[in-house]
């Protein structure tokens, strides 16, 4: 089913862009309510590493309109100030979650990319 501004990606809806210049802590407070085309509503959320395993690696990355990573919703297991964000090539990667906003250089680079399990 087609959901405007999400694609279906395995199991779960990825947003087509990208929330930027979030640190990790204010994009996992943000939940979107959505509305399907049957008038179902689910809550679009930062998507957990777990989540975002079960996608294909060349589906769950991101490269457009000048974005190239986003935060997933899981915590590094070894430090205490980095979580996993996901590459543009669908890589993994820990995560500065107190200084990393998305910036370098002046361009927004990354942020928060919501998501929900099909609910279909």
């Amino acid at each position: 089913m087609e959901i405007k501004g999400y694609t279906l990606h395995g199991d779960y809806y990825l947003a087509d862009d990208i929330i930027p210049n979030k640190t990790w802590k204010e994009a996992c407070e943000i939940k979107k309510e959505i509305t399907l085309p049957n008038g179902k509503k689910v809550i679009a959320r930062v998507l957990s590493k777990e989540e975002l395993e079960t996608i294909p690696l060349e589906e769950r990355g991101i490269s457009e309109n000048g974005h190239w990573w986003y935060w997933t919703s899981t915590p590094s297991p070894d430090v205490d100030d980095d979580a996993w964000t996901v590459y543009s090539d669908g890589s993994f990667y820990n995560g500065g979650v107190t200084d990393s906003i998305g910036i370098i250089n002046g361009s927004d680079l990354g942020g928060a990319r919501l998501g929900f399990k099909n609910p279909f």
